[in-house]
C-alpha cells in the first residue's frame, strides 16, 4: 500500500523547520557568487591597472639601439636591447639560456651591466643580458639585431633574428648646445665679452652678430682685391 500522504499540519510543520536551513544555504550560495564576481572584476581592474601603468608592458614593444649613444659602450647592434620579446621573426619560440635543448650553445656565461660616475654622469658598459629566460638578446653581438636559439630542433632555424623594432637615432638639441658653448666661451679670458654680449660700461648695442662680422670679413676681402 502506498505510503500516507502527509496532512497539511505536518506540511506546514516540515517547512518550518527547513525554512532556516533553506535560507542559510541560499544565502551562502549568493555570497560565493558574489565574491566570484567580485574577484573577476578586481582581476580585470588589475589588468587594466597594470597594462596602462606598469612599465614592463612596454617592453614587450621596445626598440634596440644599432650603435652606442653618448655614454653607453658595448651596447651597439642590440646588445643593451633589455627587452621581453621572446618570439623569433618566424614565429618560433627562443630557447631559455640556461638551457642546453635542443641547442646546447645557448648555455652562455651572464655578464652584468656595470654603471660608473665620470664627470659626475653615469656610463653604463653593457653586458650580455642573459639569465634565466628566453628572451631575445645579442649577447656576443655575432648578429645585427637581437635574436635567440630557437626551439625548433632543424638545423636551418636553429638561430634566429626577433625583428625587434630598431630605435630612431637620437636628435641634436642646437640649442642647448649652443647654451654649453656659449658658456664655455664666457668662462675664458678672451677678452671678447663686449663683442659677443655687449658692453657692460654703455647702454648701446655693441654685440657683433655672426652674419655682421662674415658679412664685414667679406667686404674687406673685396676692398683689398680692388
Amino acid at each position: 500500500a502506498p505510503p500516507p500522504r502527509p496532512t497539511p499540519a505536518a506540511w506546514m510543520a516540515m517547512n518550518r523547520r527547513l525554512a532556516p536551513a533553506l535560507a542559510l544555504a541560499l544565502a551562502s550560495a549568493s555570497s560565493d557568487l558574489l565574491a566570484a564576481a567580485t574577484s573577476a572584476a578586481a582581476g580585470r581592474s588589475l589588468r587594466a591597472v597594470t597594462r596602462d601603468s606598469d612599465p614592463t608592458s612596454t617592453f614587450d614593444l621596445s626598440c634596440y639601439m644599432e650603435a652606442d649613444p653618448p655614454l653607453e659602450t658595448g651596447g651597439a647592434k642590440g646588445k643593451s636591447y633589455r627587452g621581453l620579446q621572446a618570439m623569433t621573426i618566424s614565429g618560433r619560440t627562443c630557447q631559455k639560456w640556461t638551457e642546453d635543448h635542443p641547442w646546447p650553445e645557448a648555455v652562455i656565461t651572464a655578464k652584468a651591466d656595470t654603471r660608473t660616475k665620470v664627470d659626475g654622469k653615469d656610463v653604463v658598459e653593457w653586458g650580455n643580458g642573459l639569465g634565466n629566460h628566453n628572451y631575445c638578446r645579442n649577447p656576443d653581438q655575432s648578429m645585427s639585431e637581437p635574436w635567440c636559439y630557437t626551439m625548433d630542433p632543424t638545423e636551418d632555424h636553429k638561430k634566429e633574428i626577433c625583428g625587434v623594432p630598431k630605435c630612431a637615432a637620437a636628435t641634436r638639441d642646437f640649442g642647448a648646445e649652443a647654451n654649453t658653448l656659449a658658456m664655455e666661451v664666457g668662462s675664458t679670458d678672451c677678452q671678447c665679452m663686449d663683442q659677443l654680449y655687449g658692453s657692460t660700461v654703455t647702454t648701446r648695442d655693441t654685440s657683433v652678430a655672426l652674419a655682421q662680422g662674415q658679412g664685414s670679413g667679406g667686404g674687406g676681402g673685396g676692398g683689398g682685391g680692388g
